[in-house]
């Protein structure tokens, strides 16, 4: 068992095998998709909507430095980030 763990380089033979296999695995789970029951998109309506800005982190006086020293990109007192930037496209 442990030398089937170990990284080896496969044969072609070995990538089909796992190429179908993996597809077979796809195919059932979507069969296995279809036969469940149609639902309705689930809508949430409230009438608060946004949480209250509160002071969570009060006891760790060193988590905002922390976290404002450690983003990448930040401005004032905010953190800049960038919506599926390790996203290939």
């Amino acid at each position: 068992m442990a030398s089937e763990l170990m990284w080896r380089r496969l044969s072609e033979l070995e990538k089909k095998e796992i190429e179908k296999k993996a597809k077979k695995v796809m195919e059932d789970f979507a069969k296995t998709l279809e036969k469940l029951p149609a639902r309705k998109e689930g809508i949430v309506e409230r009438e608060v909507f946004e949480r209250e800005e509160n002071n969570l982190f009060e006891s760790d006086k060193d988590f905002r430095m922390i976290m404002l020293e450690n983003a990448p990109k930040k401005e004032d007192n905010c953190i800049i980030g960038e919506k599926g930037a390790w996203v290939e496209k």
